[in-house]
Protein backbone atom coordinates (compact mmCIF):
# COMPACT_ATOMS: atom_id res chain seq x y z
CA UNK A 1 0.00 0.00 0.00
CA UNK A 2 1.21 3.31 -0.25
CA UNK A 3 0.65 6.67 1.35
CA UNK A 4 -1.58 7.76 -0.74
CA UNK A 5 -3.76 4.72 -0.74
CA UNK A 6 -3.49 4.64 2.45
CA UNK A 7 -5.04 8.54 3.02
CA UNK A 8 -7.76 7.07 0.85
CA UNK A 9 -8.71 4.44 3.13
CA UNK A 10 -8.26 6.75 5.77
CA UNK A 11 -11.15 9.39 4.28
CA UNK A 12 -13.24 6.79 3.17
CA UNK A 13 -13.11 5.42 6.11
CA UNK A 14 -14.13 8.83 8.07
CA UNK A 15 -17.14 9.08 5.38
CA UNK A 16 -18.68 5.84 6.20
CA UNK A 17 -18.72 6.83 9.85
CA UNK A 18 -19.74 10.24 9.34
CA UNK A 19 -22.66 8.62 7.00
CA UNK A 20 -23.71 6.18 9.72
CA UNK A 21 -24.05 9.13 12.21
CA UNK A 22 -26.77 10.97 9.87
CA UNK A 23 -28.66 7.69 9.38
CA UNK A 24 -30.11 8.62 13.09
CA UNK A 25 -31.72 5.14 14.68
CA UNK A 26 -31.36 3.24 11.50
CA UNK A 27 -27.84 3.61 11.60
CA UNK A 28 -24.99 1.27 13.62
CA UNK A 29 -24.24 4.22 15.88
CA UNK A 30 -25.13 5.17 19.35
CA UNK A 31 -24.15 8.73 18.14
CA UNK A 32 -26.59 8.30 15.55
CA UNK A 33 -29.50 6.99 17.34
CA UNK A 34 -28.98 10.02 20.01
CA UNK A 35 -29.25 12.31 17.40
CA UNK A 36 -32.83 11.30 16.65
CA UNK A 37 -33.74 11.15 20.54
CA UNK A 38 -32.76 14.95 21.04
CA UNK A 39 -35.74 16.49 19.05
CA UNK A 40 -33.83 18.39 16.25
CA UNK A 41 -35.28 20.33 13.73
CA UNK A 42 -34.12 19.36 10.30
CA UNK A 43 -32.35 22.52 9.91
CA UNK A 44 -30.43 21.94 13.25
CA UNK A 45 -29.57 18.13 12.70
CA UNK A 46 -27.96 18.99 9.44
CA UNK A 47 -26.12 21.85 11.32
CA UNK A 48 -24.90 19.50 14.10
CA UNK A 49 -24.39 16.59 11.17
CA UNK A 50 -21.72 19.46 9.85
CA UNK A 51 -20.22 20.40 13.24
CA UNK A 52 -19.68 16.20 13.71
CA UNK A 53 -17.92 16.10 10.12
CA UNK A 54 -15.83 18.88 10.90
CA UNK A 55 -14.74 16.91 14.24
CA UNK A 56 -14.50 13.75 12.78
CA UNK A 57 -12.00 15.56 10.03
CA UNK A 58 -9.83 17.77 12.61
CA UNK A 59 -9.82 14.89 15.27
CA UNK A 60 -8.16 12.50 12.49
CA UNK A 61 -5.96 15.54 11.22
CA UNK A 62 -4.54 15.65 14.74
CA UNK A 63 -4.16 12.09 15.59
CA UNK A 64 -2.47 11.48 11.80
CA UNK A 65 -0.25 14.78 12.33
CA UNK A 66 0.51 13.32 15.93
CA UNK A 67 1.45 10.35 14.26
CA UNK A 68 3.93 12.15 11.95
CA UNK A 69 5.52 13.94 14.79
CA UNK A 70 4.52 17.62 13.57
CA UNK A 71 1.94 17.53 16.82
CA UNK A 72 2.55 16.01 20.44
CA UNK A 73 0.37 13.06 20.65
CA UNK A 74 -1.18 13.32 24.40
CA UNK A 75 1.54 14.83 25.31
CA UNK A 76 4.44 13.44 23.50
CA UNK A 77 5.97 15.13 20.41
CA UNK A 78 7.44 12.33 18.15
CA UNK A 79 8.07 10.92 14.89
CA UNK A 80 6.25 7.35 14.94
CA UNK A 81 6.92 4.37 12.20
CA UNK A 82 3.78 3.30 10.33
CA UNK A 83 4.48 -0.39 8.16
CA UNK A 84 2.29 -2.16 6.00
CA UNK A 85 2.16 -5.46 6.54
CA UNK A 86 4.06 -6.17 3.15
CA UNK A 87 6.82 -3.90 4.70
CA UNK A 88 6.00 -0.52 2.74
CA UNK A 89 6.46 2.29 4.79
CA UNK A 90 4.05 4.64 5.00
CA UNK A 91 4.65 7.71 6.93
CA UNK A 92 6.84 10.92 6.07
CA UNK A 93 4.28 12.64 4.18
CA UNK A 94 0.57 11.46 5.35
CA UNK A 95 -0.05 14.59 7.42
CA UNK A 96 0.58 16.77 3.74
CA UNK A 97 -1.73 14.01 1.79
CA UNK A 98 -4.69 14.29 4.47
CA UNK A 99 -4.53 18.02 4.77
CA UNK A 100 -4.66 17.99 0.63
CA UNK A 101 -7.19 15.64 0.75
CA UNK A 102 -9.80 17.76 3.25
CA UNK A 103 -8.76 21.37 3.12
CA UNK A 104 -11.79 21.96 0.70
CA UNK A 105 -14.12 19.66 2.28
CA UNK A 106 -16.33 20.04 5.37
CA UNK A 107 -13.86 18.05 7.46
CA UNK A 108 -11.62 20.82 7.70
CA UNK A 109 -11.98 24.50 9.44
CA UNK A 110 -12.17 27.59 6.48
CA UNK A 111 -11.94 29.85 8.83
Amino acid sequence: MSPKEFINNVVKSIDCLVTSYSKGREGPTYLGYELDNIGLTLVQREKVLALVKLAVGEATHNIICGIEGSVSLGGSQQSYKLIDETGNVLTGELDELLYKKLKNSAYMNQG
